[in-house]
């Protein structure tokens, strides 16, 4: 009779522990105009060269900032790759996953990208016009982006 209870208490205990929900990101469900994101750390010497494999990126765990398309005469910038007292409107903010991926609903225009990094919010790019890690989202789609956080890197 002992191991009966015992045996119903850890068959109650696993049904409590499999319905328990996850604080994942959703990674397809519900979201159909926005952007679908990655977020890769690399580091070290990544200079191509013969007989040398391509260094693929780790997947990090930060948090992800979409503001207004932000120029960067609109932010402190230091390093050339962190800023700060970003002037422009903050949409939103969302954490990736452990592997590094997010996925996030917007309305459709341009919006800046940023990786949240000690330093300061990080971005390595920008358009022709100035504007910071820029990602465009269209009526009824999803962007796809590949942040790649490198100021570690040497190319």
């Amino acid at each position: 009779m002992k191991y009966l209870i015992k045996f119903i208490s850890s068959i109650g205990l696993l049904c409590i522990l499999i319905s328990c929900q996850s604080n994942k990101p959703m990674l397809s469900k519900g979201v159909s105009q926005g952007i679908a994101g990655q977020v890769l750390w690399y580091e070290g010497d990544l200079m191509p060269g013969i007989d040398k494999e391509p260094i693929e990126g780790k997947p990090i765990q930060r948090e992800v900032y979409i503001y207004e398309a932000t120029l960067q005469s609109q932010g402190d910038i230091s390093d050339g790759v962190f800023y700060k007292n970003i002037k422009t409107k903050l949409i939103l903010k969302v954490m990736t996953d452990e592997d590094g991926k997010f996925i996030i609903g917007l309305d459709p225009g341009t919006y800046s990208v940023f990786v949240e990094e000690s330093s300061g919010l990080f971005a390595s790019r920008f358009d022709k016009d100035g504007i910071i890690n820029p990602i465009t989202i269209g009526a009824n789609e999803l962007s796809n982006m590949l942040i790649r956080v490198n100021y570690k890197a040497a190319y």
